[in-house]
């Protein structure tokens, strides 16, 4: 497959198999791939506390 047709798979998932190939497949290769700044930057951008606190108010904090 290409990058092309690999992106659009995943796209093309519903949000449960989304979230099933970040929390399987991105685990693996993160150690692998993202190894300098620009990359991990951008990953904790993904994870900022602007993002954390959504899902803490939908969640009432754990309680």
């Amino acid at each position: 497959m290409t990058y092309e047709e690999v992106k659009s798979a995943v796209l093309n998932l519903d949000q449960s198999e989304q979230k099933t190939l970040i929390m399987e497949v991105l685990t693996e290769l993160l150690p692998k791939v993202c190894t300098d700044e620009a990359c991990i930057s951008q990953i904790r951008d993904f994870v900022n506390e602007e993002a954390i606190s959504t899902y803490r108010k939908q969640h009432m904090d754990g309680i």
